[in-house]
């Protein structure tokens, strides 16, 4: 587990389930913030990048001294702990998605956070890795009993959609209809927000659609220190940064994913902000410079 924030949160900080709710008075005097891995992912560089021009794409690696081969990626869960709260920013894959992912209760169990400890569970975005291990593929029980959920409200509405799958291309259709079954069976206990929303103590929603329809990070607020945990709008380590123009075959909307992306570059870069991405090498945790006319990642 990977220590990102162990700063006291302001004293007597307050904060409610919707943010018009008023102060809920709960002590969030101390918060940290750290990363867990739910394993790994594999993907295929022509999936990733499908209209891009494969010479410049080895050149580009070429130049960065990495290998174009596709290599194992990364799947970090945030855990936020405020006062008695234990956040989850997402929930990981579970045991359908990928033989090497859904590994997040053996890597929280081995960081000491129990299941049943987990208050409330944040989703960026209802992808399969970040949706499915919600729920146990077995038996269908919770895997956070004791959990609430939060998912941005226009993801609700896309994902839960009676037709989602004719929306969604070919490679997405049988995936959609496993995340709409999903969030459906967490309906009783799920909220939804909107970007700029409190979703828990020091935690609001900051919209970074494209990647998909209502995608959102949530930013981490102690004092002065702010955290972005991205999701998937930053989900290269290399190519996010150096080519953000360039479209991944997973965003959706291809280019409302580039001028977000964009954007969310060229915030963080500004405002020198820590980056937890949820695909990015080691345990995602960075920050972002200007290189020339485009970013790099700066692993913390």
């Amino acid at each position: 587990m990977t220590a990102l924030l162990a700063t006291a949160w302001p004293a007597g900080r307050t904060a409610a389930a919707p943010a018009e709710a008023g102060e809920a008075g709960k002590d969030t005097s101390k918060g940290t913030v750290e990363t867990v891995s739910d394993g790994t992912l594999s993907s295929s560089l022509g999936f990733m990048l499908p209209a891009a021009p494969r010479a410049e794409v080895d050149a580009l690696f070429e130049t960065a001294g990495e290998s174009v081969e596709a290599s194992p990626i990364p799947t970090n869960v945030s855990v936020v702990r405020v006062g008695d709260e234990v956040i989850l920013i997402d929930a990981g894959s579970g045991n359908s998605f990928q033989p090497t992912a859904g590994k997040l209760g053996d890597t929280l169990e081995a960081a000491g956070v129990a299941r049943e400890a987990v208050t409330q569970v944040v989703f960026t975005h209802a992808h399969p890795d970040h949706l499915w291990g919600a729920i146990d593929d077995f038996d269908d029980s919770e895997r956070f009993p004791n959990a609430r959920y939060v998912v941005p409200a226009a993801e609700w509405d896309f994902w839960t959609r009676d037709d989602v799958e004719t929306t969604v291309p070919d490679w997405l259709k049988g995936l959609a209809v496993g995340s709409r079954r999903t969030l459906k069976r967490l309906e009783a206990k799920m909220e939804r927000r909107k970007p700029g929303e409190t979703v828990a103590p020091g935690l609001s929603y900051v919209a970074t659609p494209g990647h998909t329809p209502g995608h959102a990070s949530v930013l981490v607020e102690a004092g002065r220190e702010q955290i972005l945990i991205g999701g998937d709008a930053l989900s290269h380590a290399l190519i996010s940064f150096r080519r953000p123009g360039w479209a991944f075959g997973s965003d959706l909307d291809r280019d409302l994913a580039i001028r977000t992306r964009l954007a969310l570059l060229d915030r963080l870069a500004n405002e020198r902000m820590t980056l937890v991405g949820f695909h990015l090498p080691g345990s995602g945790v960075g920050r972002v410079e200007r290189s020339g006319d485009a970013f790099r990642f700066v692993p913390a």
